[in-house]
């Protein structure tokens, strides 16, 4: 029998609360109920307890051990646990890169909708920021065979060989790494490691490598920092200060990194310029670089070229 419109928001607003109530280090009152859970706001005093109560006994009816009492309700753990979520290597990493990544297409949408149910459960992670940028997103190009054996040679710390393009134009190079990990940073994917061959940390772009192979060693280097800072700190160019006008509400991106001054433009201090070019190409035309000039310039030619390069696949599919 096909389910109901009614039917399938109570088994909703059940999974809300059982998530909340699990997630949850001490017993709730109703009114944290009522602000925190989706399926419980606005209703009165009287109509929430009596939904709370009706609630509790279909989840025990259920097994999960929800209780209520004195104005408080909670699930009492000792006697239930939910099974642990496993996943594969490979899908914790396009999960969590997705989402790093902010990726507008349906993988980005499927890990930000996956936060916003267990956010109830609570999950401090937001996807409320829009993407930093959709003209240039890794997640859409990366290889799976590349993920695969690259976190494979991570997990077991063992050393690879792999050929790597700088460029779409360039020669292919080999090289090879003591692999650390993926690291997303301003939605681009980065594998990084120690690079044998040059003596030192190395971040290479993975959408630029392929034909991963393991080789023995037995002197595999391990990190001693934050992979996030290795990238960072290898990546790192010209910076800048700048002024830009943002609308109100968006371009979070920029408006967090500088200072709101009285005028309501924001001014950005010391950071990279690569950076802000793409972020700010990204958030057009809600964002808009007032100076320097060169940085302007540099992203009106951005937009050009990404328009240029949208109007050339519609004429060939057209």
């Amino acid at each position: 029998m096909a389910e109901t419109p009614g039917h399938i928001d109570v088994i909703e607003r059940l999974t809300n609360l059982t998530f909340a109530l699990l997630g949850s280090a001490k017993p709730r009152e109703y009114e944290w109920v009522r602000t925190h859970v989706e399926g419980y706001k606005g209703r009165t005093d009287i109509a929430l307890t009596r939904m709370l109560g009706r609630d509790v006994r279909s989840l025990r009816r259920a097994g999960v051990p929800a209780r209520m009492e004195n104005g408080l309700i909670w699930v009492d753990k000792d006697v239930y646990e939910l099974p642990p979520i496993a996943f594969t290597d490979e899908e914790a990493f396009v999960l969590g890169l997705a989402g790093d990544l902010g990726t507008a297409g349906s993988l980005g949408a499927f890990a930000r909708s996956g936060w916003t149910k267990i956010a109830a459960g609570g999950a401090t992670r937001t996807f409320d920021a829009p993407p930093i940028a959709a003209l240039d997103n890794d997640i859409s190009r990366l290889d799976a065979d590349t993920v695969t054996a690259v976190t494979a040679c991570v997990r077991s710390n063992t050393r690879m060989r792999f050929t790597y393009r700088p460029s779409p134009t360039a020669t292919p190079q080999t090289r090879t790494m003591d692999p650390w990990g993926i690291v997303a940073l301003n939605n681009r994917a980065y594998v990084v490691g120690f690079d044998v061959e040059r003596g030192a940390e190395r971040s290479f772009r993975a959408v630029r490598v392929s034909d991963v192979r393991k080789v023995k060693a037995d002197d595999f280097h391990h990190p001693d920092r934050p992979l996030q800072q290795v990238v960072e700190d290898s990546l790192r160019g010209p910076v800048v200060d700048a002024v830009i006008r943002v609308e109100e509400g968006t371009a979070h991106e920029l408006v967090n990194a500088g200072t709101t001054r009285d005028d309501g433009t924001v001014a950005l201090t010391n950071v990279e310029r690569d950076w802000l070019v793409r972020t700010a190409a990204s958030a057009a035309p809600d964002a808009v670089v007032l100076e320097p000039a060169d940085v302007r310039d540099d992203v009106v030619a951005l937009l050009r070229a990404a328009a240029e390069q949208t109007a050339g696949g519609e004429s060939v599919h057209g």
